[in-house]
């Protein structure tokens, strides 16, 4: 019996393990779980200033940022955290267009 979130899309992360749900209209799901053995921290600022915001943690590979500002250019910093800790930080660069759109996809570095 169906107790109505069955039907929904999940993601989810306990901070260890990540967990993904995909049902689609015929009544099919594709479930997958996974061990995360290294995740990234992302830190991001205006560029030229000294403050980053608060971090946060996070499994994937990639992140998108919303809320910008128009034409400004932004500094991202990630570092890989694994049980080992922080590693040593990678910065990205990116500029927001005038209307406040951004392709700021941010592909995290290999590690």
């Amino acid at each position: 019996m169906s107790n109505g979130n069955d039907d929904l899309p999940m993601v989810a992360w306990d901070g260890r393990r990540m967990r993904v749900r995909l049902p689609d209209p015929r009544g099919n799901v594709i479930e997958a779980n996974w061990q995360v053995n290294q995740t990234n921290v992302v830190r991001i600022r205006k560029a030229g200033t000294t403050d980053w915001s608060a971090g946060f943690e996070t499994p994937l590979s990639h992140c998108q940022f919303h809320g910008l500002e128009p034409d400004t250019e932004y500094e991202v910093e990630i570092r890989a955290k694994s049980g080992s800790g922080l590693g040593a930080p990678a910065q990205a660069k990116f500029h927001t267009k005038p209307d406040g759109a951004a392709d700021n996809v941010i592909p995290f570095p290999r590690r």
